[in-house]
């Protein structure tokens, strides 16, 4: 039973646990970048009304960024509504792990409106999907970041450890297939283990410490953190064939949360962090749109002009989790 009662606390806490109250903002040059950079998308972004992977993540970081600034653009809950809740499937492969992350900007949104219509669609998706048996719909890494926040953080609200079991036992098959115990990374291209690193963040603090899926959800993200580090450049981006925004982002996050969360060493992982953030702020141009973004998991180098919504995403949840960080935050 612990580990019900534990789901139940964490429940009871809510998105809490993933971003602070707008209560507790506080006016400083991280999150003025952070409004500047959201702003920005929003106003000059590409293919801002589509139900997408892409338009899911960047919501997830709009909604970290107003929790973390008290600032509000009044453009997620308009976005969700259009979407009518509903998660953009396939019918040929309805349980696709980028269909599902519009969930968990729909989850996100849920604390401002908790209205049940929100979160049923996602809800009816995840639990006919843990109803099949089958653990091997996730065929790629960033599947961690795509689906497992979301099925942890449904599974903790509704204190359903069988559905907290089959994302787990998922997230298992899939390492299987895809980790290298001996070199820690999901693959050879860094921004797919920036997708991995940065689900794996997000599941972790969306559970209870005692928790023993946490635990292996954070050795994974340690035994990662320890090679991404060294491949940092020394530029401080991160990027498979030059820098790459969104590989940094992602990896930058990640490892700000496992220090957050108690899982990273501080004096050994701070200074990458602080050095992936610094490096972000070259890539902002006057107006605060986010550059140097590589097209998904794609070998191609980026260019100062090349951005996306997701890139920006994960720029947001990087400069949240950079605010405990940062004295005068």
């Amino acid at each position: 039973m612990r580990l019900r009662t534990s789901l139940f606390v964490v429940a009871l806490a809510g998105s809490l646990l993933i971003a602070p109250t707008a209560a507790q903002a506080v006016p400083c040059a991280l999150t003025d970048t952070m409004i500047k950079a959201s702003f920005a998308w929003l106003a000059k972004g590409t293919d801002l009304k589509a139900n997408n992977w892409s338009n899911a993540n960047f919501h997830v970081g709009n909604l970290a960024q107003v929790r973390t600034t008290g600032i509000s653009n009044h453009k997620t809950w308009p976005w969700v509504q259009a979407n009518k809740y509903l998660l953009p499937l396939d019918p040929a492969n309805p349980y696709a792990p980028d269909a599902q992350s519009s969930g968990e900007a729909y989850l996100d949104v849920s604390y401002f409106h908790p209205e049940p219509v929100v979160l049923q669609p996602l809800r009816d998706n995840l639990y006919a999907q843990a109803k099949t048996g089958k653990y091997d719909y996730w065929k790629s890494p960033d599947a961690l970041n795509m689906a497992l926040p979301s099925f942890t953080r449904i599974a903790v609200a509704d204190l359903n450890q069988d559905l907290l079991d089959y994302s787990y036992k998922s997230y298992r098959n899939l390492k299987h297939r895809k980790f290298n115990e001996v070199t820690g990374l999901w693959g050879p291209n860094v921004q797919t283990n920036g997708w991995a690193v940065q689900g794996l963040a997000k599941a972790m603090l969306a559970l209870p410490k005692d928790n023993p899926y946490r635990a292996d959800y954070a050795k994974t993200l340690r035994k990662s953190a320890q090679t991404l580090r060294h491949l940092q450049r020394h530029d401080g981006f991160w990027g498979a064939t030059g820098k790459d925004s969104a590989a940094t982002a992602m990896i930058t996050y990640a490892f700000a949360a496992g220090i957050n969360a108690g899982v990273l060493d501080k004096d050994t992982y701070l200074p990458y962090v602080q050095k992936g953030w610094l490096a972000l702020q070259t890539a902002l141009d006057a107006d605060g749109m986010l550059g140097w973004v590589a097209d998904r998991n794609s070998w191609k180098p980026a260019s100062a002009g090349d951005t996306a919504g997701f890139a920006v995403g994960s720029f947001l949840i990087a400069g949240q989790q950079l605010v405990p960080l940062t004295p005068g935050c």
